[in-house]
C-alpha cells in the first residue's frame, strides 16, 4: 500500500463529510453553552449573599482607585468559603458533563469517519463505556495539572518574602516549571486523544486503547509527529489571527455602543473556535488515516515460477547405417590392420609378391 497523505485525507474526509464537523461542533459548543450558564447562575448567586453598606456605596461613588478599592476589599471580605463551596459543586458537575457529551461526541465523529473509509465495519456496543473512561482519564489529567500549577506557583513563592524579595529568582524557578507541566500534560492528553480511535474502531477497553495507542506511535512516530506538526502550526496561526482580530473592536469601541462592541468580539471567538474545532476533526481523521495504512496488510508477492535453460546441443548427422557421421568418427580404428581379414586385395589387381605397375 503507498505512503498516506493524512493532512490531505484528513482535509479532504471532512470537506466531503462536512457533518462530522457540524456533530463536534454540537457537542463541544452544547457544553460550553451549559458551562456558560452554569457559571453564570453560579456568579449571581454568589453575588447575592455579599453585603454592600451604605459606606461602600459613597466609596464606589466616589470613583477614585483607592476609594473604589477600598470598597471592594470591604465586600468581598469573608466570601472566599462560598467561593469554595460554589467550585466544588460546579467543576465536578461540569466535568461530569464534558465526559458524557465528549464520549456520545467522539462516538458519533469517529463512526462517521471510520465508515466511510471501512464500509463493512461495525462499531461495537461498549465503545461508549470506553469513551467515557478516557475521557474522564483526561479530566482527571487536567485538573492533577491545574493543582500542579498551583504547586509550582507555591514552591516558587518560598524563596521569596515580603522582607527580601526576589522576583527575578521566582520567575526564572516558576517559568520552567510551568513549561514541565505543560510538555508532560500535552504528551498524555495527546495519547488519550489517539486512544479514542482504538475504542471505536477496535473496541478496545479504556486501558487497552491507551496501550494500543502507545504501540502505534512507536511503529508510526514520524507519520504521527508529522500530523501534529502540521495541525499545531495551523492551529497557532489562527490563534494569532484570531487575537489580533478581536483588538479591532476595542479600538472602535468609543464610536460604537457597548453591546455592539461585544457582540463583534464575541462573533470574532465563535469563528476562532469553529476554525479550530475544524482543525482538530481533520486533524483527528489524518491520524485514522495513518491507522488504517498502518493495519492494512502487504500484498503477497507473486510466486514466478521458475526458467529452466536447457544447454544447446549440437546437431548430429547420423549416417544410413545409424552410426556416427563422417565428423565423429575417430581417425584411427581401436582395431590394428593385421587383426583383420585382407581377403581383399588393399590395391584392386595387385598381388602381395608382385612388382608394382610400371616397374
Amino acid at each position: 500500500m503507498p505512503s498516506p497523505t493524512p493532512v490531505r485525507d484528513g482535509f479532504r474526509a471532512i470537506w466531503r463529510q462536512p457533518s462530522v464537523f457540524f456533530a463536534e461542533i454540537s457537542w463541544r459548543w452544547s457544553w460550553g453553552g451549559a458551562a456558560l450558564l452554569l457559571a453564570g447562575l453560579a456568579l449571581f448567586e454568589y453575588l447575592h449573599t455579599l453585603i454592600v453598606t451604605p459606606t461602600d456605596l459613597m466609596l464606589l461613588k466616589l470613583k477614585h482607585p483607592l476609594a473604589i478599592s477600598r470598597a471592594l476589599a470591604d465586600i468581598f471580605h469573608g466570601s472566599g468559603p462560598r467561593v469554595v463551596r460554589t467550585a466544588i459543586v460546579l467543576i465536578p458537575a461540569l466535568a461530569l458533563l464534558w465526559a458524557m457529551l465528549g464520549a456520545v461526541g467522539r462516538f458519533v465523529t469517529l463512526r462517521a469517519l471510520i465508515a466511510r473509509a471501512m464500509p463493512d465495519w461495525r462499531a461495537e456496543p461498549g465503545s461508549i463505556r470506553a469513551l467515557v473512561g478516557v475521557h474522564a482519564l483526561r479530566v482527571a489529567l487536567a485538573l492533577a495539572g491545574f493543582v500542579s500549577l498551583l504547586g509550582a506557583a507555591v514552591v516558587a513563592s518560598f524563596v521569596s518574602t515580603p522582607k527580601t524579595p526576589h522576583a527575578g529568582l521566582v520567575l526564572l524557578i516558576f517559568v520552567p516549571l510551568v513549561i514541565l507541566i505543560s510538555m508532560v500534560w500535552s504528551s498524555v492528553n495527546w495519547f488519550l486523544s489517539v486512544a479514542a480511535v482504538f475504542v471505536v474502531r477496535d473496541g478496545e477497553d479504556t486501558f487497552g486503547s491507551i496501550a494500543e495507542a502507545v504501540d502505534f506511535c512507536r511503529r508510526c512516530g514520524g507519520k504521527i509527529s508529522a500530523v501534529g506538526f502540521w495541525f499545531g502550526a495551523m492551529h497557532l496561526v489562527a490563534f494569532v489571527i484570531g487575537t489580533t482580530v478581536v483588538m479591532y473592536p476595542l479600538a472602535i469601541a468609543s464610536l460604537v455602543p457597548p453591546a455592539v462592541t461585544l457582540v463583534l468580539m464575541a462573533a470574532i471567538t465563535l469563528a476562532y473556535f469553529a476554525v479550530a474545532d475544524w482543525l482538530y476533526v481533520a486533524r483527528l481523521a489524518g491520524y485514522l488515516a495513518v491507522v488504517e495504512w498502518d493495519r492494512t496488510p502487504l500484498p503477497e508477492p507473486e510466486v514466478v515460477a521458475p526458467v529452466v535453460i536447457q544447454p544447446p546441443t549440437l546437431p548430429t548427422t547420423p549416417d544410413s547405417s545409424g552410426g556416427l557421421g563422417s565428423d565423429d568418427e575417430p581417425l584411427f580404428s581401436s582395431h590394428s590392420l593385421a587383426d583383420e581379414d585382407c581377403d581383399e586385395p588393399i590395391m584392386p589387381g595387385f598381388s602381395p609378391g608382385e612388382p608394382l605397375p610400371g616397374r
